[in-house]
């Protein structure tokens, strides 16, 4: 009986020596957390920039020119949905009319060139 609970002992302390062993292994092939010399530099360089554009002027000019685009916006009228159908409609038909005349446009200037020209067409 007593080797019966030692080696059942035995198992559990080889259990948890393999576990704590695993997670020992993981530990070690995890990347550390931090931040790299190339991501401080680009950060520092992005600031630098704007502080640039802003003791320069480019900034406020910016959000100026965003401030009266959004003021034309608002004034400006937008078509309705009906409207809206209806010009598609005629895009798409200009389209497909347009497509149409360059198809038979190229066969005129096909057979233009090519057979009346060119003679190729009727003699071979």
């Amino acid at each position: 009986m007593a080797n019966a609970t030692n080696k059942t002992s035995e198992s559990v302390g080889n259990q948890s020596g393999s576990t704590q062993g695993d997670t020992g292994g993981d530990s070690a092939s995890t990347p550390a957390v931090g931040i790299d010399g190339w991501t401080i530099f680009w950060l520092a360089f992005g600031f630098a920039v704007f502080v640039f554009l802003w003791r320069k002027g480019f900034i406020a000019s910016f959000r100026k020119f965003i401030a009266e685009t959004r003021e034309q916006l608002y004034k400006s009228t937008w078509p309705t949905m009906d409207e809206l159908k209806q010009h598609i409609v005629v895009v798409m038909i200009s389209s497909v009319l347009l497509g149409v005349f360059t198809v038979i446009s190229d066969k005129i200037v096909r057979f233009i060139v090519w057979d009346l020209l060119m003679g190729s067409g009727s003699s071979s």
